[in-house]
């Protein structure tokens, strides 16, 4: 009886563990790797902008010299 409880747990560890070995890491330094965006004003929507912006103030604020 105590095993039939225990056996659904088991099974979804399992299946957990297994999908975290199909990740892959990624190591670098983020500030080497992003390349800030530049908006094209003219085409771009203003919520396109403003994420553009607000991305670009992360990255100045995460990789200021």
């Amino acid at each position: 009886m105590q095993l039939k409880k225990l056996r659904m747990p088991a099974i979804i560890c399992l299946i957990l563990i297994g999908l975290n070995a199909c990740t892959t890491n990624i190591n670098g330094n983020y500030c080497l790797l992003y390349e800030p965006i530049y908006a094209d004003y003219e085409a771009d929507t203003a919520e396109t902008i403003r994420q553009i912006d607000r991305n670009n103030v992360v990255y100045d604020a995460v990789c200021a010299n």
